[in-house]
């Protein structure tokens, strides 16, 4: 019987029935492709005599495994062999850095990130738990930050009893004794979001303890024993992505630290899942090469046209603004956006050629928030949020990028000579005439080039296709301009954007 590619095959293991403490590696096996090519995949205690590896492979044809071990004789010297064939339909393998500035899966298949955040959706009871999932796939999100360890403070009405780790005799943590039920719940999380085409941004070290539980007092040898552990538990679920900290410059640590652990994850995790770190006030200098895509906390970035692709020029690398403020009705200026302004800031994040998240801050009747317990949405931006989704699904390409990142006075982002999407702001004129930037890189337009014009209603949800078809009769340096000098009628005053397709 074959095994799909992609899948998680999961090898179970005897071994001591004194567990192995968790600060050490129980076991290694080697995976190894007929091509020569081969993995090295950590295993892991589950509880009682209990080893598990987990691996996904990414190619198809015979494979074999061999274990070894330095600390039990029984987890040394095993071997078998499998094959592996196509993937079941749907299933693109895990999201990597594609373009430079975008993503997609290992198939090739294009990734446009829909995200959401919902913290401490790990540790709430079945009823929010499930409802949050089935709430953010019924409105396209595909994406969804959430902390592994549980947040306290401001809006937070429910702490969980099921905690990760035991405690040592003095009464600290003790990370070497991981709580199986709590990271079997988490291996759980990560399998249903999966099923629900949804990736799972898993937050793996947090700022919001607030001195409620003391999981932000490890030292840093236990965050590594940590980190080594969940890496070995989830890097074979391809729908994982590793994000360190949610605004990690609030724990008082030096930067050096924050590096440390971010390359450990790099050099444990055998599947390359994405990697990030989020920030508070102060940025973390992404380009340190274990960052592959740099997480933002930055509203400002998103309210006006030209500072995002800041970013872009300054990491060469994918930007998600992972916090650009949330729909909501706090009266924290963090919380209180009107779904308008949030559609807004989204639209103005993908002609800059990154990507934004979304969040929903409602106060609920028990006085927690979406973004905090989740729940069922109940803001007016994700039916909007999806909308643009399925816009940018229909890019033939890795994504949108500034045409004429230098100067363009209307900050096209698109595909040079394919593709151009110009967003007029949430107050559109008029009228338009016909006008395309000419980049610096990319195909050049030219003389002759045809083009068809889509107004893009973006609150209403509307596309009307201009039912006449524009002919470059003029290209300059910068600029290209239609032989036909009738401007384009708008809805003044709509939030409006044009996408310009080449025909022919």
């Amino acid at each position: 019987m074959l095994h799909p590619c992609f899948e998680v095959i999961e090898l179970v293991l005897s071994g001591p029935a004194e567990p192995i403490p968790a600060d050490r590696t129980p076991l290694t096996v080697e995976f190894a492709h007929d091509s020569g090519r081969s993995w090295q995949v950590p295993g892991f205690w589950d509880g009682g005599d209990r080893y598990l590896v987990r691996f996904a492979p990414e190619l198809q044809g015979a494979w074999t495994w061999t274990s070894r071990s330095q600390e039990a004789n029984e987890l040394t010297g095993l071997s078998g062999r499998f094959e592996v064939g196509p993937a079941v339909p749907g299933e693109h393998g895990p999201v990597r850095v594609a373009g430079t500035f975008h993503f997609s899966h290992a198939d090739g298949t294009p990734f446009r990130p829909l995200g959401g955040t919902v913290y401490n959706w790990l540790h709430q009871d079945e009823r929010l738990y499930s409802s949050t999932v089935a709430s953010l796939a019924e409105a396209a999100f595909n994406k969804l930050r959430f902390l592994v360890f549980p947040q306290a403070g401001g809006y937070v009405e429910h702490f969980p009893e099921l905690l990760p780790f035991e405690h040592s005799p003095d009464g600290r943590w003790d990370v070497t004794r991981p709580v199986i039920p709590f990271f079997r719940r988490l291996d759980e999380s990560v399998r249903l979001l999966r099923e629900h085409g949804i990736q799972a941004d898993v937050l793996l070290l947090n700022a919001y303890d607030n001195g409620r539980f003391g999981l932000d007092t490890l030292t840093e040898d236990e965050d590594a024993a940590y980190l080594r552990y969940v890496v070995a538990r989830l890097s074979a679920y391809p729908n994982v992505w590793w994000s360190l900290c949610n605004e990690f410059d609030i724990l008082d640590r030096p930067t050096d630290r924050w590096t440390r652990a971010g390359e450990l994850i790099a050099a444990t995790d055998p599947h390359r899942h994405l990697r990030s770190i989020h920030n508070w006030v102060r940025l973390y200098d992404h380009n340190q090469p274990w960052v592959t895509h740099a997480s933002i906390q930055l509203g400002q970035a998103t309210e006006d046209f030209g500072r995002g692709s800041l970013f872009r020029d300054a990491y060469r690398k994918p930007v998600v603004l992972d916090e650009i403020k949330y729909e909501g009705d706090v009266p924290l200026r963090w919380g209180r956006l009107s779904a308008q302004q949030l559609v807004h800031q989204f639209w103005i994040a993908t002609v800059s050629g990154c990507y934004a998240s979304h969040g929903e801050s409602f106060e609920n009747a028990g006085g927690s928030l979406h973004i905090v317990e989740g729940g069922t949405l109940q803001g007016e931006s994700p039916a909007r949020l999806a909308f643009l989704r399925r816009l940018l699904d229909e890019v033939d390409g890795p994504g949108l990028d500034p045409v004429d990142n230098w100067w363009d006075p209307a900050f096209v982002a698109g595909v040079p000579r394919k593709l151009y999407l110009q967003y007029l702001g949430r107050s559109a004129p008029d009228a338009w005439t016909f006008r395309l930037p000419q980049g610096q890189h990319g195909d050049r337009l030219e003389v002759g080039d045809r083009f068809e014009v889509d107004v893009i209603d973006t609150w209403n949800m509307t596309v009307t296709t201009v039912p006449r078809v524009f002919e470059l009769g003029e290209v300059q340096r910068n600029d290209a301009f239609a032989s036909d000098p009738d401007p384009v009628r708008l809805p003044a005053g709509e939030a409006i954007a044009l996408r310009v397709r080449r025909v022919g």
